[in-house]
């Protein structure tokens, strides 16, 4: 770390002025110590103090940088529309984080180096380029940044793999910088736990989809009524996507025009254009399925599951926010701050409270929680209590009230094929899971109306029915009704890294 930080001598005060300042910095106005921080504009900026060996130790003793031109702005141009395009053009850039890019590259390169002083010129001229980038904004001034040093932005630092994926050799690596050991550990993690393509999570494997069990509360209705929402609502949903089509391709031109050029009167008629059609649309379902939490379902179902397209579920926000508030957890992990200890030497991991107040290392004072023992920990010199409380949110819902029937789409099913996933990584060990279900009787379990598990007399899982075949349209089949069901593997088809295919005769 260089410039706006400094190790600084703090010193005993008795000057009746300042000795009834608590937590508040004092700095000596004669020397540079203001400018180093950054805080030279004294417009009550905020400084962290702390005496951490890690951030101590990380402090570079580099020149305070100075920048003489400081207040200097460009000449004056005429006020007009030309002058306002040029200006706006000028800032449509991504010069700081290309700059943060070039720091990154000479940071990483003192920490392989094992010498932090090595690369301060290259990380001081970046700092005052990024000061320059900016206040270019509103100075008007033209920044660049020197070819020898913009030529090494073109990778990105390391961590940027776990946004946008690719190999690893298309990043800045670095065996010593903290972070890429960070990211190196969580990605040998996530590798070991779960799928990766291209540097991105597969979620394909797990066969679920958890946004979608949350907006879904298939337990208040049964299955063929289900079913038949389905049948009737879906045309809807693709007469909805039609007429939306040249609203989007509306907006997509609006939205490629210069900022200038955008009047705010076009784009409130799309605006106006997208509510009439979920108004209409929106009053259309609710005709078809007037019970909010069933008719959100039933829009989760076909525009998350059938079309991966998935406006049209949130026309519903009334069933999404009650189907949601079914799955919420009441146990809410709180967080405070204890103001009382900001920068003090406390060791203890505890914090003991009792009829409101509270004593550590021979202080005491007041602290307005629940009387117990909480756990304490510290963050950059600050202090904070962590514990878990039952909180509801404060969120009006609907209240749709339950229309099973007792109908049901069980039925017997022979000879009948389906797909099965392991929840594995490689065939070996999904072909270990067929070969062991292979011949044997085993149960269909459904677990609250979101997974269909393949389990055995004991109760453990073997494999799963993935969501996508749980439901099955075109036969009016719902495996959510063939719950404590026997299934007996008659033979296996096929098997791939995380799934199977067998012939199963289910009674």
């Amino acid at each position: 770390m260089f410039n706006e930080v400094g190790k600084l001598d703090f010193v005993q005060v008795h000057n009746r002025y300042m000795r009834h300042l608590d937590n508040v910095i004092v700095l000596n106005c004669c020397d540079l110590t203001l400018a180093r921080l950054g805080l030279g504009d004294v417009d009550g900026d905020t400084a962290l103090c702390t005496n951490d060996p890690t951030i101590l130790n990380a402090v570079i003793d580099a020149p305070t940088i100075i920048n003489e031109d400081d207040k200097k702005v460009a000449a004056p141009v005429p006020n007009n529309m030309d002058s306002i395009v040029k200006m706006e053009l000028k800032s449509l850039h991504n010069l700081t984080g290309r700059c943060t890019n070039v720091n990154t590259y000479f940071q990483n390169m003192a920490l392989e180096e094992g010498n932090l002083q090595a690369r301060v010129l290259e990380n001081s001229v970046l700092k005052f380029l990024q000061g320059q980038i900016i206040d270019a904004t509103k100075n008007g001034l033209e920044v660049e940044i020197p070819y020898v040093l913009d030529r090494l932005a073109i990778q990105m630092p390391y961590f940027f793999r776990f946004v946008n994926g690719g190999k690893a050799e298309d990043y800045q690596h670095s065996t010593k910088s903290p972070f890429n050991q960070f990211c190196v550990v969580a990605e040998k993690y996530i590798d070991d736990k779960f799928q990766m393509k291209d540097g991105k999570l597969d979620q394909s494997i797990l066969g679920i989809e958890s946004t979608r069990q949350l907006l879904q509360d298939i337990s208040k209705v049964s299955q063929p009524k289900f079913l038949s929402y389905l049948a009737r609502i879906e045309p809807l949903y693709k007469e909805y996507n039609e007429q939306k089509s040249p609203i989007n391709h509306r907006l997509k031109e609006f939205n490629e025009l210069k900022k200038w050029e955008r009047d705010n009167d076009t784009r409130k008629a799309i605006s106006a254009e997208y509510a009439r059609l979920r108004e209409e649309y929106k009053t259309q379902c609710e005709e078809i399925c007037p019970y909010p939490s069933i008719l959100a379902s039933v829009a989760v179902e076909i525009a998350y599951q059938s079309y991966r397209t998935y406006s049209f579920a949130w026309l519903f926000v009334d069933g999404l926010l009650e189907n949601l508030k079914q799955r919420e957890n009441v146990l809410k992990r709180e967080v405070q701050r204890v103001n009382r200890l900001t920068n003090w030497n406390i060791e203890s991991k505890e914090l003991a409270v009792q009829a409101g107040m509270t004593t550590i290392n021979d202080l005491e004072f007041p602290f307005h929680v629940p009387n117990g023992v909480y756990s304490l920990f510290e963050i950059m010199g600050q202090f904070f209590i962590g514990y878990e409380a039952e909180r509801e949110s404060v969120v009006q819902t609907s209240n749709t009230s339950s229309l099973l029937d007792g109908r049901s789409t069980r039925r017997t099913l022979r000879n009948y094929p389906l797909g099965f996933s392991t929840l594995k990584k490689s065939q070996e060990e999904s072909q270990l899971i067929a070969d062991d279900v292979l011949g044997k009787k085993l149960q269909i379990q459904v677990v609250e109306y979101r997974y269909a598990h393949i389990v055995d007399e004991q109760g453990k899982v073997k494999c799963i029915i993935p969501r996508d075949q749980v439901i099955r349209r075109d036969e009016g089949l719902s495996f959510f009704d063939f719950d404590g069901t026997a299934i007996e593997f008659l033979s296996i088809e096929k098997v791939t890294k995380s799934s199977f295919k067998a012939i199963v005769h289910i009674d």
